[in-house]
């Protein structure tokens, strides 16, 4: 096994760093940005809504607002020092943790914009939606920032608390709602198991503080009296983490909240959170599990493998798209814990490597899916089989999700095959030799479903002829880029590869 030295600078942190309350505001200007403007618009839309009623124009208005906040926090990110550690330690803000939030806000822009077209055609005139998931994206921020295992949970209570709400917004429909308490409940429950986590950990070391602990852990045999408490500690930590990003065996609940929520909704839900929770899993493993790894890496390896394989076999049973989508992101965790597990240098890259590529991929699916309404009765597609004959009525749409579908899989050249290829090679170098080829038993089989919806849309023939809608400028837009970027990667993977290698070299190590 080869990992990661803790940070150097931990001996010598306060001699870097200035703690004024100026450095605490300064380091924190995109989320207050994000809170002040978000108090404003409740203010605001309340006012006019109660006055004139324009519900449809107000969501627009809110959500160009909102995409308009996050390109103001994007440049407020990129134009401040960073490395600061304030609110007497309890967050810290450095060029890691400022790549990160600049890769969930963009994020968060592009599901916003891929959104707008369904909020006209489903009359989803909640402004609320908006507001929520601008104070999910504060919480979101505040994971990445967390020094703290108090800002931690601050932080992913109040991304938790909107998302769950979210959840439930069509309060008219049956399925949402489920959707909503389903999700609270073992949201809910998670959230106690991460506090009863925290307080054992607290018992133990008598600090809540990653810069402490990363300390105490360099004298563990002195610093810790009971260290299986410390472990179980851990444990529940784990749980609750590997719940929020939906890891088989805590895997129950996402299918159904995948299908029972908005499709906006669930694009969110697949895409975004994950890059939180991965990059404070990354900073837990450095301040807890570090030195314990040998406790966890067992059950890590198993998480991944039964994502895999739970997330491949149930996918290969589906007949709506939503839940084949959720199963299909499980199996994507599976590979994302594998690279977290191994916790080389290049199991870190091939970690956010993934992470990345995942995003585009999903955020390109997801707004095929939502652009997808039947001519004849305004609907949108729900079950695999209304996707036949897609190549005919549009054939560039076909061609453009046949190559996404390809991607995922795994299959080479594209940019899909790039990112599974690095997972492999960092378990390989660590001689985790079976996991690789359960992961790669399965990939081949993950590709059986894919290649299914390959052959609705090529090669299937049906009675009936189904038209579509034209596509929409702006997810037109979002899809032929990403349509282009596999192109490019395919002609020079090369620029790309080394470049992100090179980010979180110098980022993070």
């Amino acid at each position: 096994m080869h990992f990661i030295a803790p940070p150097k600078h931990v001996s010598t942190i306060e001699s870097l760093f200035d703690f004024s309350v100026n450095n605490s505001y300064i380091a924190l200007y995109p989320e207050l940005f994000l809170i002040i403007i978000i108090s404003l618009l409740i203010a605001f839309l309340v006012i006019i809504d109660y006055a004139n009623g324009y519900k449809l124009l107000l969501s627009n208005l809110t959500a160009n607002i909102l995409i308009w906040c996050y390109v103001l926090s994007l440049l407020l990110l990129n134009n401040k020092s960073s490395n600061f550690i304030v609110f007497e330690h309890l967050l810290f803000v450095d060029d890691f943790a400022v790549f990160i939030k600049n890769i969930v806000l963009i994020s968060l822009i592009l599901c916003i914009s891929i959104s707008l077209t369904y909020v006209k055609h489903e009359n989803f005139h909640k402004y609320e939606y908006f507001l929520l998931l601008g104070l999910a994206s504060v919480g979101m921020l505040t994971i990445i920032s967390s020094n703290d295992l108090i800002t931690m949970y601050i932080g992913i209570e109040i991304q938790s608390l909107c998302f769950y709400i979210i959840a439930a917004i069509k309060v008219y429909n049956n399925f949402s709602t489920e959707a909503g308490l389903k999700y609270f409940i073992l949201g809910a429950f998670s959230s106690g198991l991460l506090l009863f986590g925290c307080s054992f950990i607290y018992g133990s070391l008598g600090t809540t503080n990653f810069t402490d602990m990363k300390v105490l852990f360099n004298h563990f045999d002195e610093a810790v009296d009971n260290p299986k408490t410390l472990i179980l500690g851990i444990l529940f930590v784990i749980i609750a983490i590997l719940f929020k990003v939906g890891a088989a065996p805590f895997h129950m609940w996402l299918p159904d909240v995948y299908e029972g929520v908005p499709t906006i909704v669930t694009a969110i839900y697949s895409i975004v959170p994950k890059i939180a929770i991965f990059s404070l899993f990354v900073k837990l493993n450095i301040s807890l599990m570090y030195e314990n790894n040998f406790y966890f890496e067992q059950t890590l390896l198993c998480c991944a493998g039964l994502s895999i394989i739970i997330g491949t076999l149930g996918a290969l049973y589906q007949t709506k798209i939503k839940r084949l989508l959720a199963y299909s992101a499980i199996s994507h965790v599976g590979f994302l814990l594998i690279g977290f597990t191994v916790f080389t240098n290049w199991s870190i890259f091939s970690l956010f490597f993934y992470l990345m590529i995942y995003i585009l991929i999903s955020i390109n699916v997801f707004s095929v899916v939502l652009v997808l309404r039947k001519i004849d009765n305004n609907l949108k597609i729900k079950k695999i089989n209304e996707l036949a004959i897609l190549f005919k009525s549009n054939p560039l749409l076909a061609i453009n999700f046949c190559l996404i579908l390809f991607s995922i899989a795994g299959i080479p050249p594209l940019v899909g095959f790039y990112s599974k290829l690095y997972i492999f090679i960092s378990a390989i170098k660590s001689e985790y030799y079976f996991i690789v080829l359960l992961a790669a038993v399965f990939s081949v089989i993950a590709s059986m479903y894919y290649i299914r919806l390959i052959k609705l849309m090529f090669f299937k023939n049906f009675n009936y002829w189904t038209l579509f809608y034209e596509v929409p400028k702006k997810e037109s837009l979002i899809i032929s880029s990403i349509f282009f970027f596999n192109i490019f990667f395919f002609c020079y993977p090369e620029i790309f590869v080394i470049s992100v290698y090179n980010i979180i070299l110098q980022l993070f190590f």
